[in-house]
């Protein structure tokens, strides 16, 4: 049965019970008042004239009501009538915001269509809901969006190596190459394998959702920070890198936070000089990375934790674009925050914060 009618029953019975108990009342009242009519005033007939005289016409009326009954059934029979019209006049007034929820949710799942959405008004259990199922769709949009756009960019990158990977593979399966050429070929190979490896690792780290919570541990964050900076050491040995942290406790995936460090340390020795330093520090939940490079432009600053972007005198040098998307990526999932700005004295600052305990 249809929830409209259920609702609607639901009312008529409500409404035909208190009619058929006030009926019932009334019935019972009147019969009562019938009986003491006929045994006060039927004495004064009894007793030749002593007594109250009846008023006149009342018990010629009482003498004419054979049975009290059946009016008031059809009354009652009326009342449950027109309390179920009611109920369900109700009942479909009431539910028209959920009638409007479930159509939406129906075109939406024919059309694919996130944009849609319902209007509301009021402050009503069903406008809650019908706000909650707006902000719902609001959250599926952008999901569906970030998807769409990491996929295109996705595309878009990998297009570059695979041609290059697929041309330099091409030249070394037709075999008459000079043994120098060939070795640079090989080499080319290689380095186009590793960059492609290391692309299709970060487009896999983008591509996830929350942290699973049954990996979310303690982490000595500041452990973790030395030992990713001793590997950016050994990974770029021109660079130097000062270290001062102090313990902190985080709640995380040490994992996913080890990579974010690592995108930091390894972003900033990207642009130090050679022979610069990168200085790093670790206070309060509050990690910073500083180094002495040119900087960033006040153009690129907006976007450098956006997917895939380059700023334009960063074209030249390795890498993909999603290093500081990861760190993003990372430390909003972490519930933190992270920005970049310039350093005094020239280079970038960058300051990644995470909630302690």
């Amino acid at each position: 049965m249809k929830l409209r009618w259920r609702l609607a029953l639901a009312s008529a019975l409500a409404g035909a019970v208190s009619v058929i108990v006030a009926i019932v009342a009334a019935y019972l009242i009147t019969c009562r008042r019938v009986e003491w009519a006929m045994d006060h005033y039927g004495t004064y007939e009894r007793y030749g004239g002593y007594g109250t005289p009846p008023p006149n016409g009342v018990l010629a009326a009482l003498a004419d009501v054979d049975d009290l009954g059946w009016p008031f059934m059809a009354v009652a029979f009326g009342g449950l009538v027109l309390s179920g019209a009611l109920g369900w006049l109700a009942a479909r007034a009431a539910l028209r915001p959920v009638n409007a929820l479930k159509d939406a949710a129906g075109r939406v799942a024919e059309t694919r269509d996130l944009t849609t959405r319902i209007e509301v008004s009021g402050d009503d259990e069903l406008s809650s809901l019908a706000r909650s199922f707006n902000a719902m769709l609001d959250a599926l949009e952008r999901s569906s969006k970030a998807q769409k756009r990491l996929v295109a960019d996705a595309s878009h990158e990998l297009r570059t190596p695979l041609t290059a990977l697929r041309t330099n593979v091409e030249l070394l399966m037709r075999g008459d190459l000079p043994q120098e050429v060939h070795e640079e070929v090989s080499r080319a190979v290689m380095s186009g394998m590793e960059e492609l490896t290391a692309l299709v690792s970060d487009v896999v780290e983008l591509a996830r959702d929350e942290e699973p919570a049954v990996l979310v541990e303690s982490v000595r964050l500041d452990e973790l920070v030395e030992r990713e900076v001793a590997r950016a050491a050994r990974h770029w040995p021109s660079t130097a890198y000062s270290v001062s942290v102090e313990p902190t406790v985080v709640r995380g995936v040490p994992d996913r936070l080890a990579r974010a460090v690592a995108n930091l340390l390894d972003n900033a020795a990207k642009y130090s000089p050679a022979g610069g330093l990168v200085e790093v520090a670790l206070r309060g939940g509050v990690l910073t990375v500083r180094d002495h490079g040119p900087g960033i432009s006040s153009e690129d600053l907006p976007h450098i934790f956006d997917r895939f972007y380059r700023a334009p005198s960063a074209r030249a040098l390795p890498g993909s674009g999603l290093g500081l998307a990861i760190v993003g990526q990372v430390v909003d999932s972490h519930g933190g925050s992270v920005s970049a700005g310039p350093a005094p004295g020239g280079g970038t600052l960058v300051r990644l914060a995470l909630p302690v305990g």
